[in-house]
Parts: C-alpha cells; structure tokens; sequence
C-alpha cells in the first residue's frame, strides 16, 4: 500500500544496544526574546556555540554545529504573566526565559517520516540530514521536522557532519511501511550530536 504523507518530528521510541533506557529529559534554556516556534520533536541546538540557549536547529546550520537533541517541550511564563505554564512546544518570544526538555541520550533511536523520496534499505547505516519548519500548533504542538533522503551518504567527510544516522526501517504496517512509494518511516540515531562528536560544543 502506499505511503501518505506524515509529518510528525522526530519520535523517540528506545534505545541502541548497549544504551540503559532511563527516558531521562535534559533541562535547557530558551531565551525569552527568542520568536521561532520550536515544535516537539524537533532537533534543538545552542544559539551560538558557546550560548546557555537553544534555538530550533536547521539542516544547513546542523552540518556546522553538533544538534543538541529533541525537543519535549518546556515551561514558560506567558506573555501576560502569571504562573508557568506546560506546553509540548515552544510558542515564540515570552516575558521571561523559558525551560525546555530534550532527550539528548546518544544511544536514542528516533522513528521519523521521509521527506518526499523513500529511503531504502540500502541506505541503512548512511548520514542523513533533516528538513523542518514551524510546528503544528494544533493538536499537540508536533514538529514538521523529516529526514531527507537525497542527503544520504555513507562516504566522504560529509559523514561525519551530519546529525543523524539510519538505523532501520520502518518494521510495522501501514502507512510509512512501505519502502517502495514516498513518504516511508525509517528509524535513526543521532550522528553529530553533542555526546557523538570530538568537537567542542
């Protein structure tokens, strides 16, 4: 059956061999004047390398700088004051800085939907970069954020510089299952992340 197009982030579901699955979410900062949505399961990095903040990271900026991890969502103090309040995403500037969560485990493994062409079996063990833009607000704040195929490599220096590696492919049924029709699942960990990197962050 083919696949239709899903766009959901970057959902964690375990770990990599060897890796204790201790679900643990990692506080970090977000500035208040900070104006992007950041959506949950979308890649998060610093704002700058050596910044306490992060920002919603991008595919062009990611090849640069290692990605922090993904988003959970935060708490912040709304514009109009009061008391913290949880939301799965980040809604833009605040009157203060907020906290946001991240799973930044090096072992996390991530199921996440192509961005147009499938991604093939030939292409597990390959670097791939992602794609994003601003979440759903509605019905949960989700990330847009894919994987895309057409970055794919398993050579060259570029391997190193990208933030994500595939592991598998989608083994379920139904939409995504397919790896013949765009739009399929594939399951990846993270490549150049902060914990996967001899560079500083």
């Amino acid at each position: 059956m083919a696949n239709t197009q899903a766009q959901f982030g970057f959902k964690h579901i375990g770990f990599l061999p060897g890796y204790n699955p201790d679900y643990q979410l990692t506080p970090v900062a977000i500035q208040s004047t900070y104006a992007t949505l950041i959506g949950l399961g979308d890649p998060v990095m610093k704002s700058a390398s050596t910044s306490p903040y992060i920002i919603q990271a991008t595919g062009a900026l990611a090849t640069t700088q290692p990605i922090i991890g993904i988003f959970q969502g935060c708490y912040y103090v709304p514009s109009g004051g009061g008391a913290p309040v949880w939301s799965p995403y980040w809604p833009g500037a605040q009157a203060q800085n907020g906290t946001g969560y991240v799973i930044n485990s090096p072992g996390a493994q991530f199921l996440v939907a192509a961005l147009q062409t499938a991604v093939s079996s030939a292409q597990i063990g390959a670097a791939v970069n992602f794609t994003t833009g601003a979440p759903t607000t509605t019905g949960g704040g989700f990330s847009v954020a894919t994987i895309d195929e057409s970055t794919a490599t398993s050579t060259g220096t570029t391997v190193s510089q990208l933030p994500f590696k595939i592991v598998a492919l989608y083994p379920g049924v139904g939409n995504g299952s397919d790896p013949t029709t765009n739009y399929n699942w594939a399951i990846v960990t993270f490549n150049f992340q902060q914990y996967k990197t001899l560079a500083a962050f």
